[in-house]
């Protein structure tokens, strides 16, 4: 059922983009203009991602330590909240859950944002064309950082039954693969982008209550630590500010969080 849901939205996204004859040949995603300027957009992204964190002319590096300072001492309490979130089981959430890891699926993430481009194409709408590009640009930043953190860490998922202690580094199995939550990081990604576009305050809090549901039912599902979803969570939020600050031409952030004794809350600080 899942495999069908996220090829029907992939499909769709192509279909949609296929049908949209009435657009400017260069902004056609086979074109080579437009995989040459969007390889140029990601390398300038990618490099801005990398390099972001740890730049101390806008203090964007003491977020940083605080980000991962947060993710320390949430750590020390993950099995803890796994033992109070193994208790909210049942059948009826666990649907829900379910549900909430359908949601966050990076595949699907790609999909919308591959139908939400080609849609502002067949409607000649640049806002929603653009905002597709950077969805998509975004996902694939979170993506690619959460994949090579979660090779280079190795942590042991809730599920293998080895406590949150247990890494096997660049051992390259899937149950070794928990830290950080790929599913979260996208989430909050796209909630990143569709909230900055749309300006709009109830959509930005939709948009994020669904992000951080997502992380919830990775936890719910025994797939991630809540330090997982944290570190997700701050790749994804970093990956869509960067995305649409590249798209608007500037800006400064910084990840700052508040840790709490069973809760850890992530600020975004910023000038723009």
């Amino acid at each position: 059922m899942v495999r069908c849901v996220m090829g029907a939205i992939v499909a769709a996204a192509i279909l949609v983009v296929l049908t949209a004859t009435t657009a400017v040949a260069e902004d056609m995603p086979w074109s080579g203009e437009f995989l040459s300027r969007e390889a140029r957009t990601l390398r300038d992204e990618s490099a801005a991602f990398v390099t972001a964190p740890f730049r101390v002319d806008n203090g964007a590096l003491w977020g940083t330590l605080a980000v991962a300072g947060a993710v320390g001492v949430l750590s020390q309490f993950d099995e803890d909240i796994r033992d109070e979130v193994a208790e909210t089981r049942g059948r009826t959430l666990d649907r829900i859950t379910d549900a909430g890891s359908l949601v966050g699926n990076p595949v699907i993430h790609l999909g919308v944002a591959g139908a939400v481009y080609g849609g502002g194409l067949l409607a000649g709408s640049p806002r929603w064309r653009d905002t597709g590009l950077m969805m998509g640009e975004a996902a694939l930043l979170a993506d690619a950082a959460t994949l090579v953190l979660k090779q280079a860490i190795g942590r042991a998922r809730p599920l293998t039954g080895k406590g949150g202690g247990s890494f096997r580094p660049f051992g390259f199995e899937s149950d070794y693969d928990s830290m950080p939550s790929m599913h979260t990081a996208s989430s909050f990604a796209m909630a990143s982008v569709i909230t900055s576009t749309s300006g709009s305050v109830p959509v930005g809090v939709v948009s994020y209550a669904t992000a951080a549901f997502v992380g919830f039912s990775r936890m719910q599902e025994g797939k991630h630590w809540a330090s997982d979803v944290l570190l997700g969570a701050a790749i994804g939020e970093l990956a869509g500010r960067i995305v649409t600050r590249f798209h608007a031409g500037g800006g400064n952030l910084a990840l700052v969080p508040a840790v709490a004794e069973d809760a850890a809350i992530l600020f975004l600080v910023g000038k723009f």
